[in-house]
């Protein structure tokens, strides 16, 4: 199986028992007769507690069995001499027309050695030559989880042909040590060089990118970009350092002027963004200093609570960096409006609420590094960039993964590290997805489930 976590949905067998024992059967009641001094007869009843319709509670039970197989995604393996093996020609349909005519000719030669044609997508799905003029959906993984996937479902030294690009925008993580024997082609590109549009912070850039390089370049002028005033509340001085630090380099990446104020009653600012580090309550006479539709970031209040976890910045965008460590937060007292980030447990460390003047950022935790080492860390000016910019895509905050970005692979990253493993066996093995076979008795179960307990209503109705 290629997700035995999946089989963690067997707990659900609990519910057709807990549905077939709650229709108890009503047991007969029995009168005791009355004895002097002891009062009125008293009445007793037994209840029989089974399970009264086996057929239903089997295919219920079987039901759930079957989709939770589903979810681990089992596969068959099938044992295979190796000198009969032929091997696998892989490609992704969106990448045919690049081939030229000595790449198609190349798949041609295959195809009639006994190689087999799959598409480069979840399932590995066979094809012939009139399958990939139809329109495919869109991949749903990277190439990295792909190689993932043909490592756990061929055999050793298994024969494979892939065409496909080496862009970097098709690839996450490291690239997995693959045990498979592969043939990398790639799709000879007419153009090699794409241009786009990309606005970020008030200002559009053209995006030129190469093999080698993706550039931008801005191309409107200073004036239509608008100045950002912040303010800064912190009355022991001990994070503001760390807030300014992380300010000055947005707005050196961003090239939008900061000004940055200390924030009192007496500053004469109408400001963008208010960072409150304090545990004190917010006059109202503060508040008037920040603009309608402001940020606001402010200290949450209540207990501290200690323990060791990690700090989770939102989804998957930020890459491939190191992990934030988080000491020290607050519970809650009353979690309002949505999280933003959490820790490990799933509990809320950033949250925010909107109304019709602020938009309130609630900080669980501290920047000190006694509580996390986030201003440590290569993700926290990214992470600051959706309180600067809160009008902007909390995917990418500026750092895209645009589908025409043509940057490739280095050079020495081309090569997939092929294992240095002994020679193949007389005898191997390639495994086979079994989720259609399972999808095909699940259907079947679940039409038998629906006749049986709709005859059942019925006779029920008439009773």
């Amino acid at each position: 199986m290629l997700y035995p976590i999946g089989l963690f949905a067997l707990a659900g067998l609990i519910i057709p028992v807990i549905i077939h024992l709650w229709n108890v059967k009503r047991g007969k009641t029995l009168k005791i007769g009355s004895i002097a001094l002891m009062g009125e007869s008293a009445k007793a009843s037994s209840k029989s507690w089974h399970i009264k319709d086996w057929p239903l509670f089997i295919l219920r039970c079987l039901l759930l069995v079957l989709i939770a197989f589903l979810l681990a995604q089992p596969y068959l393996k099938k044992t295979t001499a190796a000198k009969n093996r032929t091997g696998w020609v892989l490609l992704e349909k969106d990448q045919l027309k690049q081939l030229d005519p000595t790449q198609k000719q190349t798949i041609d030669s295959l195809l009639n050695l006994g190689f087999e044609l799959h598409e480069f997508n979840l399932g590995f799905k066979q094809l012939t030559w009139k399958d990939t003029a139809i329109t495919t959906d869109k991949r749903q993984l990277s190439y990295t989880s792909l190689f993932k996937q043909l490592n756990s479902q061929l055999p050793t030294h298994f024969p494979v042909y892939l065409f496909a690009n080496h862009q970097l925008h098709n690839f996450d993580g490291d690239l997995p040590a693959i045990a498979f024997d592969l043939k990398w082609k790639t799709p000879i590109s007419t153009d090699t060089l794409k241009n786009w549009i990309s606005s970020f912070a008030g200002k559009n850039y053209q995006a030129q990118s190469s093999a080698s390089l993706t550039s931008y370049k801005a191309v409107d002028g200073e004036t239509s970009i608008s100045l950002i005033d912040v303010l800064i509340y912190d009355p022991s001085g001990a994070d503001r350092k760390y807030i300014e630090a992380a300010l000055q380099a947005i707005s050196d990446f961003t090239k939008r002027k900061i000004n940055i104020k200390i924030w009192d009653e007496n500053v004469k600012v109408q400001a963008n963004v208010g960072f409150w580090l304090s545990d004190q309550a917010i006059d109202q006479k503060y508040l008037s200093k920040l603009k309608t539709g402001a940020n606001l970031f402010t200290y949450a209040k209540g207990k501290t609570k200690v323990a060791t976890t990690l700090l989770n910045l939102g989804s998957g965008a930020w890459g491939n960096y190191p992990t934030v460590q988080l000491y020290q937060s607050i519970i809650p007292v009353q979690l309002k409006g949505e999280t933003i980030w959490s820790d490990g447990f799933g509990q809320a460390i950033l949250s925010k609420e909107t109304n019709e003047n602020y938009h309130t950022y609630r900080f669980y935790t501290r920047f000190n590094p006694q509580w996390t080492d986030l201003v440590w860390s290569e993700q926290f000016v990214k992470a600051l960039m959706p309180i600067m910019y809160a009008d902007q895509d909390a995917i990418d905050f500026g750092f895209e993964n645009n589908a025409l970005d043509q940057r490739q692979l280095a050079q020495g990253q081309k090569e997939l590290i092929q294992l240095n493993l002994s020679a193949v066996a007389e005898k191997s093995s390639i495994s086979k997805p079994l989720q259609q076979l399972f999808w095909l008795l699940a259907f079947l179960v679940l039409i038998i489930e629906r006749i049986l307990s709709f005859r059942k209503q019925r006779k029920l109705n008439h009773v």
